[in-house]
């Protein structure tokens, strides 16, 4: 009798652990914890204030020296002689030195506070929290993994960094190629513009592929760094203290085998949507706009940055969960057989 029980439940235990959030179900929830507790709401818009105001000087920033290297890249590629570096290399320093020091804090402390925050409302039994109960309980976790946290967001922006080394090492690979296959076309007898056609077909399609596969594996790899994050916040091993750095990036690669292709379609969405949020003001050169109305527009794609920044952990949050019940579950499927094995074989 007992064994035709442990034979049901491991039946209903092994369809529930199949059973995998898609996209759509994923930013569903995170959309309906944001929208449902007007207190988690409230706490998460206030701590995303620091990051929206720096943002807003850091894109500005971004975009002059994004502006400056699309045409130094222009006078290049065209074997152009008026050169010049003294203007672009000051913004390349002073955007990179923004984006490792200060924003790195202030996007770690949005981070922790986002995931803590929606952690416990997602987990809490009681229909609402009070605002100043969610701040003690938050406050109260990130105290406690914060240098947890920091560890491995250095981990993960070494690693992330290192893809972008690569984006631009593959562009100015291309770039440079079209500048002496220009050069030498330039001095070859009329006659090869089919030759060079073909060419640029060639190095468009090999560049092209590369650059694809790098922004898929990136992608890819970006779901379980920011599930490592949300580890280093809530988990914690068996003394009591927390994971963090490779620990925690082990643990992430462990929870998401099994749905890369779903996580990557959700980093996808993410990353394509902070891109295409940010190209019409980098290509209207916002920055440059003396009345006023390139800091309303940087500000205006700056919120929204921050709201999907604030979807996308949450989102990560309800991700962390589902693979945490599955494991769970399978867990306990083992340790039922184990005792279900034991109680027949005595």
């Amino acid at each position: 009798m007992f064994y035709y029980t442990y034979r049901i439940c491991d039946r209903q235990m092994e369809r529930k652990s199949k059973e995998k959030l898609s996209v759509i179900e994923l930013l569903k929830r995170a959309v309906k914890l944001l929208f449902g507790n007007i207190n988690l709401a409230l706490f998460l818009f206030l701590c995303s204030l620091p990051l929206f105001c720096f943002l807003i000087f850091f894109e500005l920033s971004l975009q002059t020296t994004v502006s400056l290297a699309s045409r130094y890249l222009y006078k290049l590629v065209n074997s152009e002689e008026d050169l010049s570096e003294n203007d672009l290399i000051p913004w390349l320093i002073h955007t990179s030195l923004l984006y490792f020091i200060p924003y790195t804090f202030l996007d770690l402390f949005t981070t922790t506070t986002i995931v803590a925050a929606s952690s416990i409302i997602y987990t809490s039994q009681e229909e609402s929290l009070g605002l100043l109960h969610l701040v003690r309980r938050s406050v109260k976790i990130c105290q406690n993994r914060i240098g947890d946290c920091l560890i491995t967001s250095l981990y993960v922006l070494v690693l992330s960094t290192s893809v972008l080394f690569g984006f631009l090492s593959g562009s100015t690979v291309y770039l440079l190629i079209v500048s002496i296959k220009n050069q030498i076309f330039l001095k070859v007898a009329v006659g090869t513009v089919e030759l060079a056609v073909l060419f640029d077909v060639v190095v468009v399609l090999i560049h092209g592929t590369v650059f694809i596969v790098l922004a898929t594996k990136f992608c890819k790899w970006s779901a379980g760094w920011n599930i490592s994050m949300v580890v280093s916040v809530l988990e914690e091993d068996e003394d009591g203290k927390g994971i963090y750095g490779s620990n925690a990036l082990s643990l992430s690669a462990w929870y998401v085998r099994g749905q890369e292709k779903r996580d990557l379609w959700m980093m996808l969405l993410f990353f394509v949507g902070a891109f295409l949020t940010r190209m019409p003001c980098i290509y209207f050169k916002c920055s440059e706009s003396l009345n006023g109305n390139g800091v309303l527009y940087t500000g205006l794609y700056v919120g929204l940055i921050c709201i999907g920044n604030v979807v996308k952990w949450v989102s990560c949050v309800v991700c962390y969960h589902d693979c945490n019940t599955r494991v769970l579950r399978k867990k306990g499927d083992v340790e039922i057989g184990s005792k279900a094995k034991a109680f027949v074989a005595t």
